[in-house]
């Protein structure tokens, strides 16, 4: 049968025409709703393009005044550094580089004294560290030398005690970290805590280094 002898009814018992068919009745009787709905994907579609462009603009400006605040860091100026550091702790909290920059802000009072803003800070970033853990062994370590500075030795051992447990970069370091714990204890009158780090790093040494330990743990017992 040819084309121009195909009827209405023939042609909307084709599936295809007939659901084409349909489908446009349907968008003429529902044309304000349906154009409603137009708007509200394309408003959708834009929120989330300028989402990811500012997403993107605000890691390159965080990047950016991150930089300029290690350039400053280096240079020794730290009270200047501080100063940038400060508000990338605050606006990006949530980035890589609001994490580091709580860290260097805990070097930074560290450096000047104040270790009290040194274990805030510190403390800071070690509550992030679990997503950035790059500094997590050099915070752990600055905190403890803050709370040994602070004359809170008991503090300090146990945290250098933590950091020899949960070691993240700097494995080659765990008999130092043993040693200052124990040190710390025995300065806290923390005796017993003393000779305990001892006997984990007496497991540890060989040689001079293992008879130096036994000395000390017998001095210790008394």
């Amino acid at each position: 049968m040819s084309a121009a002898r195909i009827t209405k009814r023939q042609l909307k018992e084709d599936t295809f025409v007939a659901t084409t068919l349909k489908a446009w009745e349907y968008v003429q009787g529902n044309e304000k709703s349906f154009f409603i709905g137009l708007i509200v994907i394309v408003c959708i579609a834009a929120a989330a393009a300028w989402g990811t462009y500012a997403k993107k603009q605000a890691g390159v400006k965080a990047s950016s005044q991150f930089a300029d605040a290690l350039t400053t860091f280096r240079t020794g100026d730290f009270k200047t550094a501080e100063q940038i550091l400060s508000p990338i702790s605050k606006d990006y909290g949530g980035r890589r580089e609001g994490a580091y920059a709580n860290y260097f802000l805990g070097k930074c009072a560290l450096e000047t004294g104040e270790n009290l803003n040194a274990i805030r800070a510190f403390d800071r970033y070690l509550s992030k560290s679990g997503s950035y853990p790059f500094f997590h062994d050099a915070a752990m370590e600055g905190k403890a030398v803050a709370l040994e500075n602070e004359r809170r030795y008991q503090e300090a051992a146990e945290t250098y005690l933590d950091l020899s447990k949960n070691i993240k970069t700097n494995s080659f370091m765990e008999t130092t970290y043993l040693r200052r714990a124990a040190e710390d204890f025995r300065i806290a009158n923390q005796t017993q805590r003393a000779i305990e780090v001892l006997g984990m790093l007496l497991d540890k040494s060989v040689g001079t280094d293992r008879r130096d330990i036994e000395i000390e743990m017998e001095i210790l017992k008394g």
